[in-house]
């Protein structure tokens, strides 16, 4: 019997090993594939958890990304689009007919779905989660961070694309982002970028 429980824990250890990776190893695949990255497009839903209201609103559509450029595009539950270029940034409710005008404060600059694993990564502690032969979770607490308490993340092992990604503010509200259909460095079409607001949009300026 004890023959049998040790060679079992032998098995175990050893599958464990093969499927091990340590989180450089982890952060060189991201960075290979994030760091010269020239587009990212992605089908995108998002889940907005709001715990002092116990209430999660999740929104379906599409992310489009280029460098100091991204729009969020939602179709579900309703028409919602989020664009960020220049330094400025456009956010329009189709439901209240509202459309969000202002600046991009330094400190959010990066704190997009692309980018904000990246930002985190080197200033957090981290630890692996869980993986199998292809995929790996990650958990980081970030160093006195004044905006985040925690992120987790599922990357591939091989390319260090990230196909699910969340993060809890400090006020314990959870954004998580689930991404598929992904396309990197393809050509986005200029139009995406476009588009034209009803007539008698509520307009905001921040």
């Amino acid at each position: 019997m004890k023959k049998i429980l040790l060679a079992t824990s032998v098995w175990l250890f050893a599958a464990v090993g093969m499927y091990a990776i340590g989180s450089t190893e982890l952060y060189a695949k991201l960075q290979s594939t994030y760091k010269n990255l020239s587009s990212f497009q992605a089908s995108l839903q998002q889940s907005n958890y709001y715990p002092q209201l116990k209430k999660t609103i999740t929104y379906s559509g599409n992310i489009y990304f280029t460098p100091g450029r991204m729009l969020m595009s939602f179709s579900k539950p309703n028409i919602q689009r989020l664009l960020i270029q220049g330094g400025q940034v456009e956010m329009y409710d189709a439901a209240s007919n509202t459309l969000f005008r202002g600046k991009v404060l330094p400190e959010f600059g990066r704190m997009n779905p692309v980018e904000i694993l990246q930002l985190y990564w080197t200033k957090s502690k981290l630890s692996v989660l869980a993986e199998d032969k292809t995929s790996a979770s990650v958990k980081l607490v970030p160093n006195q961070d004044k905006l985040v308490s925690s992120l987790t993340a599922t990357l591939n092992k091989n390319t260090g694309v990230v196909s699910k990604l969340s993060y809890t503010d400090k006020s314990g509200n959870t954004v998580t982002y689930n991404f598929s259909g992904i396309r990197l460095n393809a050509g986005i079409a200029a139009g995406i970028w476009n588009y034209t607001y009803p007539k008698g949009v509520q307009t905001i300026e921040q």
